[in-house]
């Protein structure tokens, strides 16, 4: 009988192991593994020979080798180097994985041997079976088979053996035998509790068993790890282990896998197997929630947070909590704090413990001194350090939030045993974002860290009007007031305040920031109509703010007054000549036919059901994501970036998991007209509209109404992604989770522009476009007037799927963004 094997250039390895299953190492694969990644973007061919060196030692009888990245082109070329390294040195076969059948063909020839190819499947044309069956056919090589058909991947246990058998009865037109076809049946994660994947785990086991009935002399396998992918890393161990206990016991050959991480079945605890088995058979509703709650409080858990030195219980009370806030270790810091105290005033018996809880058995009058002891001496040093850190780019923001949860904590607990709360404070702040503005991420923010270095801050939340500025201050006498600003157009408000402070000889101190100003700005609305002597400074970062406040109450503060007086009065704003936009000449742009559509003039609204969110995440810019969103800049942010796609990993599930976010989108093609550098938009159910864009004054004069003819076509689309994760951010910072608001604020902005991009591309393939179909969003130099959303409104009505605006045009929620659409091929974005 012919025993189908596979082979090295040293060894042939039987693709049926007794016992089951074949171990394919999974490590060398630059898509599921950051060190393989890394070693490949370094050219590190020594540590990727080493890591397949240590996958044997552990077990793997193949090894999988995947080496595509988004960052280097040359595939083809570090594959063949790789495999031949592996070949001479490392005698496991090879299981070549490229979704480039040449790159998969360029290898096979490398390799002297009998490898796998990975993989194969039928989806959409078929034409990645067409190239590799012939290769197959040709030196008689298995195939990973993917049960994946025409109409997408197979998801019940009757779709996986009809694509089995689908990709056979075509395989046997090039001459495959049943035996090359090694089909995974295709698993799903457990870890999102929708509805759909419940039974994902039972649906790959009766999917393998029905496999193996149909065609006995066939092979399986499965990517074992996608059935825990979004989980904790001890929980994935538990979960991975468990499923290939049933799925070899039901009939699997082999897996994908780090051999290293499983654990024999009758070595895991009788808990954690009940918790992973009732999740994988579905045996109750609240089985996922059960396993995700008990492997929080137990298991290595294996990430950059947990391997933190923990602190030395022989230190001082003092520089325990010190220490915590530092390297952001919560669990233990009231206690520190509760001890520090007694430590200060000497007194160690007025200690309490109720069941590990410590408290102080003593008047607020005895135990004052000593909280304000640890407060300056311990508690303001630690934050101080954490922002120097900062600073100096070895935090990245998140970490920060997590130090300011600690900070709370411990100011919670000192607060007890203050005869005033107020004797906590360095200074007052009052705080808001300027009228018109929706935007609060960054004054949120200045919040926190001034409130955690010992501020009393006065938050009057977003779009605050003048006058209640006004009276708070009257109210509570501040040292200084803060104002926020997101756009130029809402920026304006900080001059209109300036311009009332200087009219009333206010001696307030101003601090300004918001990504909308810069220096310039802020100098010019302190310099016009006279210097206000008092004070305006541009905070470029929360804690260039909180420098500036500590200055200001301190002795120092005329000194600071004095050098920025000086610099001001130096100060002269480069004059730029304003230029009527009418009198510019015309670009040489010409307009093409419009696209003919079905349905034009009516708003055409898509809710949760209707938008594949499955597709969006994967529209999310993830460099976007990390550097602007989460913050994640310099060496602590380029140090966290690998650790940051497990955290996005997390995050996307916790959110289908807790149904976060409620995405709805509306969009709509409607007859206009160009008017110059007006557009005459019809609308079918009220008045028409006009928008009026700007020129621009570089050489090409480009204006978007140039895109468009004298009849023609134009799209607008808007998105957001619901109400609820506002609210949700709001409750959390009022709970003191400021990095789970910081970490869902920042997804949530980049999900609505994922959301723009699908919508976007919905657009472009219902106007059959090949080029063009571009989106200007209103903010932005081609359409700088956000005002003009309030026209766009007329047109789409979004209020009906929960997208309102403000005065000024800001849309509410937050998380929305709303967008033109030029429909003409050579449409390009542009500045004025």
């Amino acid at each position: 009988m012919n025993v189908p094997r596979v082979s090295s250039a040293l060894k042939a390895v039987e693709l049926k192991q007794i016992p089951a299953p074949l171990i394919i190492g999974e490590r060398i694969n630059t898509q599921g593994s950051r060190k393989a990644k890394q070693l490949v973007l370094n050219d590190d061919y020594d540590g990727l020979v080493d890591l397949a060196r240590a996958q044997v030692e552990d077990g793997a009888h193949c090894l999988d080798v995947c080496v595509a990245t988004t960052e280097r082109s040359d595939e083809l070329t570090f594959m063949l180097n790789l495999v031949k390294r592996l070949s001479l040195e490392i005698d496991a076969p090879l299981v070549i994985d490229s979704t480039d059948p040449e790159v998969i063909e360029a290898a096979v020839k490398q390799i002297p041997g009998r490898p796998i190819i990975n993989s194969i499947n039928l989806e959409g044309d078929g034409s990645r079976f067409k190239k590799l069956a012939p290769l197959m056919a040709k030196y008689g090589l298995p195939a990973i088979a993917l049960c994946i058909g025409p109409n997408g991947m197979a998801k019940t246990p009757q779709q996986k053996v009809e694509t089995a058998e689908l990709l056979y009865e075509t395989g046997k037109k090039y001459g495959l035998k049943i035996e090359q076809f090694i089909f995974d049946v295709l698993t799903f994660t457990l870890a999102t509790g929708e509805d759909e994947f419940l039974d994902a785990g039972k649906n790959t086991l009766e999917g393998i068993r029905l496999v193996k009935e149909k065609f006995p002399n066939s092979f399986t396998t499965l990517g074992l790890s996608n059935i825990s992918f979004g989980l904790a890393p001890y929980a994935r161990k538990i979960l991975n282990s468990v499923f290939l206990y049933h799925a070899v016991k039901i009939g699997l050959d082999s897996a994908i896998v780090n051999a290293k991480e499983i654990i024999p079945y009758g070595e895991i605890d009788d808990k954690e197997k009940k918790l992973a088995e009732d999740l994988i058979f579905n045996t109750h509703p609240n089985a996922l929630s059960d396993l995700i709650s008990y492997f929080e409080k137990t298991g290595p858990q294996g990430t950059t947070e947990s391997k933190k030195v923990d602190v030395d219980p022989s230190w001082p009370a003092g520089k325990r909590a010190n220490f915590r806030i530092v390297n952001r270790l919560k669990d233990g810091i009231q206690n520190d704090v509760v001890a520090a105290i007694a430590d200060k005033i000497g007194k160690p018996e007025i200690i309490k413990d109720n069941d590990g809880i410590l408290s102080l058995d003593a008047p607020k009058e005895l135990t004052h001194d000593g909280a304000i002891k640890i407060l300056n001496e311990d508690l303001l040093p630690a934050m101080k350090e954490v922002g120097d850190k900062f600073g100096a780019g070895e935090l990245i923001l998140p970490f920060v939030l997590k130090s300011a949860e600690c900070m709370k904590a411990a100011v919670g607990e000192l607060e007890k045993y203050l005869v005033k709360e107020e004797g906590t404070s360095k200074g007052k702040l009052v705080l808001g974002t300027v009228y018109g503005d929706v935007h609060d991420i960054g004054k949120n923010l200045v919040k926190t860290i001034f409130q955690n270095n010992g501020y009393s801050v006065y938050d009057l939340g977003k779009q605050v009007p003048l006058q209640k500025f006004i009276e708070k201050i009257d109210e509570v006498k501040p040292d200084a007031i803060g104002l926020s600003a997101l756009l130029v157009s809402t920026s304006k408000q900080m001059q209109f305040f300036v311009e009332h402070a200087r009219k009333n000889k206010m001696t307030i101190p101003i601090l300004c920031g918001g990504a909308a100003i810069n220096s310039n700005y802020i100098n010019r609305i302190a310099k016009d109509g006279g210097i206000y002597e008092p004070g305006v400074f541009y905070c470029n970062t929360m804690f260039e703010g909180l420098k500036t406040m500590d200055v200001l109450i301190s002795d120092d503060k005329p000194k600071l007054l004095a050098d920025w007086k000086i610099k001001l009065e130096n100060w002269k704003e480069k004059s730029t000549a304003s230029i009527d936009p009418d009198t510019l000449p015309k670009s040489d742009i010409k307009p093409v036919p419009a696209p003919t559509l079905k349905t034009i003039g009516e708003p055409i609204r898509l809710t949760f059901d209707q938008i594949n969110m499955a597709e969006v995440w994967t529209m999310i810019d993830k460099k976007s994501l990390f550097k602007l969103s989460w913050g994640l800049r310099g060496k602590a942010g380029s140090a966290s970036e690998d650790d940051h796609e497990q955290i996005l990993t997390e995050w996307k599930m916790r959110i289908i998991r807790e149904k976060l976010f409620e995405p709805q989108i509306v969009y709509g093609y409607f007859k206009c007209h160009n008017k110059n550098r007006k557009l005459l938009v019809e609308n079918p159910h009220g008045e028409d509209v006009e928008l009026e864009f700007p020129r621009s004054t570089k050489p090409d004069h480009l204006c978007l109404t140039d895109y468009f003819g004298e009849n023609d076509i134009v799209a607008f689309q808007s998105v957001t992604v619901g109400n609820k994760v506002a609210q949700i951010i709001e409750q959390w910072n009022k709970e003191d989770k400021y990095t789970d608001a910081y970490y869902l604020h920042g997804l949530a902005v980049e999900v609505a522009e994922a959301l723009a991009e699908w919508v976007n591309r919905k657009i472009k393939s219902e106007m059959n476009l090949e080029k063009g179909g571009l989106r200007y969003s209103w903010g932005f130099p081609s359409c700088p007037d956000v005002a003009q959303h309030h026209l766009v409104w007329k047109l789409l009505q979004p209020e009906k799927s929960g997208m309102t605006l403000t005065e000024s045009g800001q849309i509410i929620p937050e998380q929305s963004t709303a967008a033109i659409v030029v429909h003409h091929p050579d449409a390009k974005y542009f500045v004025l």
